[in-house]
């Protein structure tokens, strides 16, 4: 069996205030995490839902077309205005709400609610996930130009006002996977497919670098939750797989944890058999989702059993935020990571 030891949290859950999700913490998995996220709470609760509205308000770009793809919702997108000169975004809210946050998480540790050695997660989506759902195709180089600085921004104000040795960074990678599965299409290109690797590591692998290596950073990849469904079923961890390992060859720094989905119903070596591959380094932590409500601590035990016989270690978590399910279900499923693995040595 391999080594269980630690939980991650993914970023989302059902909280009106960060304080709901400290308290949480602490009754219920506190020794067992080394960051702690706010619960992307108010706005933010739909992950990247709240972006769409904000690029609505740049005045060279204009809602035309409809995507389709995420599991057959109709998704408006914006295309830049024919003639239209730099765009003009506002700001992406994304430093306000952490810095925000961070007095909160400071007052739960000062009060004993949390662990002074658990650091703040801040949780930021790709630049182009955001473009991809949201902007028509023959639009999305010159809006990723501009969405991407603009989140360079966004990330240099929460590194000035948060301590770096108290700070944690997770880069959410998702459309990403629904390129490489044939949903959408990368930027203006009109290919998807593995043909999209190379376009995609290098953005994912720039993300990564933008990060000092006294902050803790890492990823979370995810094939989608909305309606607890992912936007395609994963036939395996390949893209996973190979996502991991570019990052871990290609980011100039360290890589504190990587987090993967595993779908409810995947307890087969099948499954993991490409993860297996992947050389993770001792300083890397690596966190799968195999805790479900579905089939309860059973159930995770059976997906943990399969895991161990491809992966040597790794920490639990549920595998993509919980902020969709109801208040009431989040004590099991925290106490269900507590109960199946061992808490990291203070």
């Amino acid at each position: 069996m391999a080594e269980v030891r630690g939980a991650h949290l993914v970023g989302s859950a059902p909280v009106s205030e960060p304080d709901e999700l400290f308290a949480l913490v602490r009754d219920h998995l506190a020794s067992h995490l080394r960051r702690v996220p706010d619960g992307e709470v108010g706005e933010r609760d739909t992950w990247i839902a709240w972006q769409f509205p904000k690029l609505a308000q740049c005045p060279q770009l204009e809602t035309r077309s409809v995507n389709s793809a995420y599991l057959g919702r109709e998704i408006p997108q914006h295309q830049v205005i024919d003639g239209a000169g730099p765009l003009e975004l506002v700001d992406l809210g994304y430093a306000e709400a952490a810095l925000a946050s961070w007095e909160r998480f400071e007052a739960a540790q000062r009060a004993g609610t949390l662990p002074e050695n658990v650091r703040f997660m801040v949780g930021l989506p790709s630049p182009l996930s955001v473009v991809t759902i949201y902007v028509a195709p023959n639009s999305r180089p010159a809006v990723l130009e501009a969405w991407t600085a603009a989140m360079e921004a966004q990330l240099q104000r929460i590194l000035d006002g948060i301590p770096s040795d108290r700070l944690a960074i997770q880069w959410e990678v998702c459309i990403e996977f629904g390129i490489l599965e044939g949903l959408w299409t990368y930027q203006d290109t009109g290919s998807g497919g593995t043909a999209a690797r190379d376009g995609i590591a290098q953005h994912i692998v720039h993300l990564g670098n933008l990060v000092p290596g006294e902050v803790e950073m890492g990823y979370h990849l995810c094939y989608g939750d909305a309606g607890h469904q992912h936007f395609v079923e994963p036939s395996d961890t390949g893209h996973l797989a190979w996502a991991a390992q570019t990052l871990l060859e290609q980011v100039n720094r360290r890589i504190d944890w990587i987090h993967l989905p595993v779908p409810r119903q995947r307890d087969d070596d099948a499954y993991f058999e490409a993860l297996g591959a992947v050389e993770i380094p001792d300083e890397t932590e690596l966190y799968l989702g195999l805790v479900h409500a579905t089939g309860g601590e059973e159930g995770t035990r059976q997906r943990i059993a399969t895991a161990s016989r491809h992966v040597s270690r790794f920490g639990l978590a549920t595998e993509c935020g919980f902020g969709r399910r109801p208040l009431s279900q989040i004590p099991a499923l925290l106490d269900q990571h507590a109960a199946l693995s061992e808490p990291w040595t203070p």
